[in-house]
């Protein structure tokens, strides 16, 4: 079996090298700015987020979860349960590399995150995403999540229907 015909996985992981950034704002580039002409001030943006977050990442509440093939980052979905405040976990850089959709990984991934806060007594998980990602939004839909407010704004350089979606988590976490 060579190298492209290796499987992905799925990896959790509480450190973050400038390597694996790197490519998981390449990820986010290559994605944003073909199909929705997202620019500079989205990579600033992205990149300016990730390395605050990698200085967290070893905290108990906070999580990356990465699509590996290889030394290949082929998809990334994190939880920040830190920034919002207690008991409230944002979903952040939910991307997967085109070979991988329909495959099953964006639902294993997302139900890892979901599991996550459940277990670590998250009562929500908030993420805001935009209304021309249809595919994520029907996953975010089919795990529970809801659209609780929109708004034109173009914080990533271009104007779009910026969407925050929520999934209460209440009456479902464990309780330690």
């Amino acid at each position: 079996m060579n190298d492209s015909e290796k499987p992905a996985t799925i990896v959790a992981v509480t450190e973050l090298s400038p390597s694996v950034m790197r490519q998981i704002v390449s990820l986010h580039l290559n994605y944003y700015c073909k199909n929705f002409g997202f620019g500079e001030k989205f990579e600033q943006s992205i990149t300016k987020d990730l390395v605050s977050f990698s200085q967290r990442l070893s905290h108990r509440n906070n999580r990356l979860w990465l699509a590996t093939r290889n030394d290949e980052i082929l998809g990334s979905l994190a939880i920040d349960g830190v920034s919002l405040g207690d008991g409230h976990a944002q979903l952040r850089w939910f991307i997967l590399d085109p070979s991988l959709h329909s495959k099953g990984f964006g639902r294993s991934m997302l139900s890892n995150a979901i599991d996550f806060c459940k277990i670590h007594g998250f009562c929500e998980i908030h993420l805001w995403t935009f209304s021309d990602l249809h595919a994520a939004r029907a996953l975010y839909l089919r795990h529970g999540f809801g659209c609780v407010e929109e708004s034109r704004g173009a914080q990533w350089g271009v104007e779009v229907l910026e969407q925050r979606y929520l999934l209460s988590l209440a009456s479902q976490v464990n309780h330690r």
